[in-house]
C-alpha cells in the first residue's frame, strides 16, 4: 500500500512540474518560444504558431494534472490530504529559496 502511495505521489510531483509548462514562470512557455525564435531564426508566423502549441500543450497538462489530483484525494483520508498539502507547501518553499539563490547568483557575476 505504501509503494502504491509513493507512486502515485511520485506521479503527482511529476505532473506538476511539468503542469507549468517550458519556462516556468512564464505564461505558455514565452520563454522558450524567445529563446527557440532566436536560436532557429523563427519568423514571426512560426513564433505564433510555437507559442499557440505551447499555450495548448499547458492547458493539456494543467488538465492532466487536476485530473491526477482529484483521482489521488479520492483515495487520501481528509488527514492525508492535509499532510499532501503540507508537503507540497514546503517543496514550494524550498524552491523559491533555490530561485532566490540562484538569482543572487546571477546578479554577483553580473548577468
Amino acid at each position: 500500500m505504501m509503494k502504491k502511495v509513493a507512486v502515485i505521489l511520485l506521479a503527482v510531483f511529476s505532473t506538476a512540474a511539468f503542469a507549468y509548462g517550458p519556462g516556468h514562470g512564464h505564461k505558455g512557455g514565452e520563454r522558450m518560444v524567445e529563446h527557440m525564435t532566436q536560436k532557429l531564426d523563427l519568423s514571426e508566423e512560426q513564433s505564433k504558431q510555437m507559442q499557440a502549441v505551447f499555450e495548448e500543450q499547458g492547458k493539456k497538462m494543467k488538465a492532466l494534472h487536476d485530473e491526477t489530483q482529484d483521482k489521488i484525494n479520492a483515495i487520501l483520508t481528509p488527514e492525508q490530504q492535509d499532510k499532501m498539502a503540507d508537503m507540497k507547501e514546503k517543496r514550494k518553499e524550498r524552491w523559491e529559496e533555490r530561485k532566490e539563490k540562484r538569482k543572487e547568483k546571477m546578479e554577483k557575476r553580473g548577468n
